[in-house]
């Protein structure tokens, strides 16, 4: 069940209330490498054929866990969770709705958990593009709808480079963030970012129901930030959460409440609210922060490891990509590291990806420990870690492929495109949405605990 949406609207609001919410790009091409043999050596691992109908059959398993260190007792014990995963890729000739282009890799996935089963499918809009003397295998956006109805989207302003074919030993590159992100929630609830070249961005979400019918944030270049409440009925914003950017080793947390309107009949301007000082936690982050770095490198020679299961008709060694993704999030007092490493085998290309999120929270949303002031949610130090990891791997059972060179499917193994990176990657990033989304909820209920000793008063 989504968390988000529906617990914000309807417990943040009635709480806050309470107390005063197919273009051009290049097609994939479609002929497949020689296979090796007498004559016919095995190409490297740079082949992408992909064909309309192909279809791919991946398994794998992933992996959760929540660890808790507060400065104090905390009411929530530690937890580890397993689930397994399955997952069908076709790919089709559907249009691209979101206007970038690309083949259209559809996926259809099932994770089986230990309470609950869940369904997702997406699509991923791949292209080749001419690079030099070779060729880069992107990603231009995704899109993905869970079971409950929820729908999440990812462009980019410059696609994503996953590979650069032919593979090479210490080659290496970097994408930029720039694009958007939209969550389009079963209960209405809407999320619309923009994500600059530097990480910075800006996100309003709105609510179909509730006494907070939207909200903003604001992240800048320096690590400051602002998130805009709007209450119903009230003029827009009605509260500004102020951060401020790492300061001699410390970070200002204020609330401000804008400027009050002239009551009837008044004559001059209200005086202007002064923020209110609320937190000044330990800086978690430097100043001049990188609020988002990459660093994708080919390395050759790699054997698989055991937890791929990589079927041995494929081999045991190929070459590896690794690419690690460091994000801050000034606001959420986020500090999140993504590693992938795709396994690519000789003449037949990527069999396994193998994904690690690990998100530390310095902050403490629920405020649940202890602290005479009530302020416990901003702290400065690791609060909570969560761990996501993941494993798809190829399988040679329900692969089948077709080529200029077959007239026919084939179950048969043959050279295979890089539908894994649609298999693994789209799953994964449903998951992170919907963290993100659980640490806003949580974000929110934290606010509604102390807004009672902030709203009465001259700051109105």
């Amino acid at each position: 069940m989504k968390i988000p949406a529906m617990l914000f609207g309807a417990v943040a609001a009635a709480a806050l209330l309470a107390a005063c919410g197919g273009g051009g790009a290049p097609a994939l091409p479609t002929t497949a490498p020689p296979v090796g043999g007498p004559g016919n050596p095995a190409v490297s691992s740079s082949a992408r054929p992909a064909a309309i109908g192909d279809t791919f059959a991946f398994s794998g398993s992933s992996q959760e866990s929540d660890v808790y260190t507060y400065p104090v007792g905390s009411p929530f014990p530690s937890t580890a969770t397993a689930a397994k995963i399955s997952e069908n890729v076709v790919v089709t000739a559907s249009s691209d709705p979101l206007g970038i282009g690309g083949t259209d890799f559809h996926s259809t996935t099932t994770t089986v958990g230990t309470s609950a089963t869940r369904t997702e499918s997406g699509d991923s809009y791949y292209s080749t593009l001419s690079a030099g003397s070779g060729t880069n295998f992107v990603l231009n956006a995704q899109q993905s709808v869970d079971d409950s109805k929820n729908a999440y989207t990812w462009t980019y302003t410059t696609p994503q480079i996953l590979d650069e074919l032919p593979e090479s030993a210490g080659a290496t590159w970097t994408n930029s963030p720039a694009g958007t992100y939209s969550e389009s929630d079963a209960d209405g609830a809407r999320v619309a970012r923009t994500t600059n070249a530097d990480g910075s961005y800006n996100e309003t979400d709105t609510f179909a129901t509730g006494g907070v019918p939207s909200m903003q944030f604001n992240v800048q270049p320096d690590g400051s930030g602002a998130w805009d409440l709007d209450f119903l009925g009230a003029p827009a914003p009605s509260m500004i959460l102020l951060y401020s950017a790492p300061t001699a080793g410390t970070i200002s947390v204020s609330v401000l409440n804008p400027t009050p309107a002239p009551s009837p009949g008044a004559t001059g301007t209200p005086a202007p609210n002064p923020p209110i000082l609320i937190a000044t936690p330990a800086a978690w982050f430097s100043p001049s922060p990188k609020l988002y770095q990459e660093s994708d490198t080919v390395s050759t020679g790699a054997s698989f490891p055991a937890s791929c299961a990589v079927p041995s008709a494929f081999g045991t060694s190929g070459n590896s990509i690794a690419q690690v993704v460091t994000k801050i999030d000034p606001i959420f007092g986020l500090d999140e590291v993504t590693t992938t490493t795709t396994y690519t085998a000789q003449g037949f290309g990527p069999v396994c990806v193998a994904m690690n999120d690990v998100q530390t929270y310095y902050y403490d949303y629920l405020n649940d420990t202890a602290s005479a002031a009530n302020f416990a949610a901003y702290v400065g130090t690791p609060q909570l870690t969560k761990t996501y990891s993941q494993i798809l791997t190829l399988q040679t059972s329900g692969t089948s492929i077709q080529s200029e060179a077959r007239s026919t499917k084939s179950a048969a193994i043959a050279p295979i495109s890089t539908a894994l990176y649609a298999a693994d990657r789209t799953n994964f990033r449903m998951h992170i949405a919907r963290e993100r989304a659980q640490a806003r909820t949580a974000f929110v209920k934290m606010l509604v605990r102390i807004a009672p000793t902030l709203l009465p008063g001259g700051n109105r």
